[in-house]
C-alpha cells in the first residue's frame, strides 16, 4: 500500500477538546454533552465496522482524578497516530489544546496530514494554530450549514437536531480514521463478528449510576461489536421496581456473565423499591449462580491506610462473593480485558495450506464504492487471509503476481470501473462482485476476458458469511479449515 499509510496495531486516535464544550445543558439533565455524544457515535461507527484497533483517546475516560493530569495527556498526544481536534470558539481559546496540537506537530513530520479538524461551529482560518492554516491543511468536518440567509444550524445543539447529517458526517470521519490507519482487523487476533457469538453467550452488564453511565455505554457498545449479544442495550432506568425486576431477571434467565459497574453513587431508587439501583441489581444477581465481575474505578477511595483499594472499596458493596471477582483499572482496560477473557472460541482459517493465492487486493471504481471495500477487506482478513485494500486516489500496486483482486461494484459507474482495471496490472485473477444499484446498464452489458462477473444481493456482513463467499470463488478449497 502507499507508503503514507500508518500502522493499524494499537492505534491512538487522540481527541482534543475543550471542556466546556462537553457541558450538559441547564434542565436538560438527558442530554449528553457535544463531546460525550461524537465519542459514543465515532466509537460506534468504527466498531461497527470492525475497526476496534482505532482506540479513541479521551481523557474523561482515561485519567483517574489523581493522576498527574497534565504528563498523562503529553504522553498520550506523543504515541497517538491521529488527531480528531473539536474545534470551537471555546477551543481556540484554551492553551492546553493549543499546546496539543503544538506538541503532536513537533513529534511528527507529517502531522497536517494526521490532524482531522472537527468544526463544531463557524470559525475563521486564522484563529487556528498555524499547523491547520494555509492550503495544505486538512478542510475538516463541519457539524453545521448555513442558510441562504447566512443563519447558521447546527447539527446537535441541546441534543440532536439533525440526524441525518450528524451521522453522515460521523461516518465519513469514521471511513476517514480507517483509511489513515491502514486498518485491516488482524487475522491473529480472532476478532469476533456480530453472529460470532454462540446461543447463550450473553452478558448482563447492570444499568450504572449516573457517574459511570457513559462509562457503561461505551462498554456496552464495544461487547456488542465483538459479537456479544448485551442486555439492557441501554442505559435507560425503569420508573419502578416491578419494571426493573422484570429487565433484571428476563437478562440474568439469559446470562453468562454480569457485569456490574461500581462506583461513588449508588442510583435512584426507583418507584415502589426499598434499594438503591445499584444495590437492587447486585442483590438479584447474587441470588443467582451467574458469575461476576465488579468494576470498581481505581479512583474510587479505599479504606486501608489511604489508598485506592478496590478490595476494600467492595466491602461497602457487601464484600466479595465466591463467584465474583474485582477488575480495578480504567474503562478501557476493561473492555479490552472482558472482551478477551469472555470470547469464544473460534475456528481459525489455515491461510498457508487452504488459501489459493498469496494475497487479496480489494478495490474501489469510485469512492461511493469506499464503504464497500472497506467492509469487504475487513471481513476477508478476518479469515486468515493477507488483505489489501486500495482507493480511487491511489496507485495500486505495481505487481499482483499470486493475487485475486475483488472489486466489489456497487455506485461506481461503466467508465470508472473500466478505469480502474486499465491501471490494474495483469492479476492471477480478477473478479467484479455486482452489487444492486448504480449503473445497471453497465453491470447487465459488463463482459471482458479474464474477468469474472458474480452478482450478489449483499456483501457478508460477518465473518461466517465471508468464508463461505471465500469458499464459493474458490478462493479456499471446500474441504480443510475453508469448509
Amino acid at each position: 500500500m502507499p507508503t503514507s499509510k500508518l500502522p493499524s496495531q494499537n492505534a491512538s486516535v487522540f481527541i482534543s477538546y475543550a471542556r466546556a464544550d462537553d457541558l450538559i445543558p441547564p434542565f436538560e439533565e438527558k442530554t449528553k454533552g457535544w463531546v460525550t455524544f461524537f465519542w459514543d457515535q465515532l466509537r460506534f461507527e468504527l466498531t461497527d465496522r470492525g475497526a476496534k484497533q482505532a482506540e479513541l483517546w479521551l481523557d474523561r475516560y482515561q485519567i483517574d482524578p489523581a493522576e498527574a493530569f497534565t504528563s498523562k495527556i503529553e504522553t498520550a498526544v506523543a504515541e497517538a497516530k491521529l488527531v480528531v481536534a473539536i474545534c470551537s470558539a471555546n477551543w481556540v481559546q484554551s492553551e492546553w489544546c493549543q499546546r496539543e496540537v503544538e506538541t503532536f506537530g513537533r513529534i511528527h513530520t507529517d502531522a497536517i496530514k494526521r490532524l482531522i479538524p472537527v468544526f463544531k461551529n463557524d470559525l475563521e482560518r486564522d484563529r487556528l494554530p498555524l499547523l491547520m492554516q494555509g492550503d495544505s491543511a486538512q478542510e475538516g468536518y463541519h457539524f453545521f450549514d448555513s442558510d441562504a440567509t447566512g443563519k447558521t444550524h447546527e447539527f446537535y445543539w441541546r441534543g440532536l437536531q439533525d440526524e441525518k447529517a450528524y451521522f453522515d458526517i460521523i461516518k465519513r470521519i469514521a471511513l476517514r480514521i480507517i483509511d489513515r490507519l491502514d486498518i485491516v482487523p488482524s487475522a491473529s487476533s480472532k476478532p469476533l463478528s456480530q453472529s460470532a457469538a454462540p446461543a447463550g453467550k450473553t452478558i448482563f452488564v447492570a444499568l450504572a449510576a449516573s457517574d459511570l453511565r457513559d462509562a457503561r455505554q461505551r462498554l456496552v457498545n464495544d461487547l456488542s461489536a465483538a459479537g456479544f449479544q448485551v442486555f439492557p442495550t441501554e442505559n435507560a432506568v425503569p420508573e419502578t421496581s416491578k419494571e426493573l425486576e422484570e429487565i433484571v431477571k428476563q437478562a440474568l434467565d439469559k446470562a453468562e456473565w454480569a457485569i456490574h459497574l461500581l462506583g461513588e453513587s449508588r442510583g435512584i431508587t426507583v418507584e415502589g423499591g426499598t434499594d438503591a439501583l445499584i444495590d437492587y441489581q447486585l442483590r438479584l444477581t447474587r441470588e443467582t449462580s451467574v458469575p461476576r465481575v465488579l468494576w470498581i474505578p481505581r479512583w474510587l477511595p479505599g479504606q486501608t491506610d489511604g489508598k485506592r483499594d478496590p478490595a476494600e472499596a467492595a466491602k461497602g458493596f457487601g464484600g466479595l462473593g465466591k463467584l465474583e471477582e474485582i477488575y480495578g483499572e480504567d474503562v478501557t482496560g476493561l473492555s479490552k480485558w472482558l472482551r478477551e477473557r469472555l470470547k469464544p472460541e473460534m475456528e481459525v482459517v489455515d491461510n498457508h495450506s487452504n488459501a489459493k493465492f498469496e494475497r487479496i487486493l480489494v478495490a474501489a471504481a469510485h469512492r461511493d464504492d469506499e464503504e464497500l471495500t472497506v467492509a469487504l477487506a475487513n471481513q476477508a482478513q478476518g479469515c486468515g487471509l493477507t488483505v489489501q485494500a486500495c482507493f480511487p486516489d491511489e496507485e495500486p500496486p505495481a505487481e499482483l503476481d499470486h493475487t485475486l483482486v475483488l472489486i466489489p461494484w456497487g455506485a461506481a459507474k461503466g467508465v470508472d470501473l473500466q478505469t480502474l482495471l486499465s491501471r490494474l496490472a495483469q492479476p492471477a485473477q480478477m473478479i467484479c462482485l455486482q452489487l444492486p444499484g448504480g449503473d445497471e446498464t453497465a453491470k447487465r452489458r459488463f463482459f471482458q476476458e479474464n474477468v469474472l462477473l458474480e452478482k450478489m444481493d449483499a456483501l457478508p456482513s460477518n465473518r461466517q458469511e465471508a468464508k463461505k463467499l471465500l469458499v464459493s470463488l474458490e478462493i479456499f478449497a471446500a474441504n480443510g479449515n475453508g469448509k
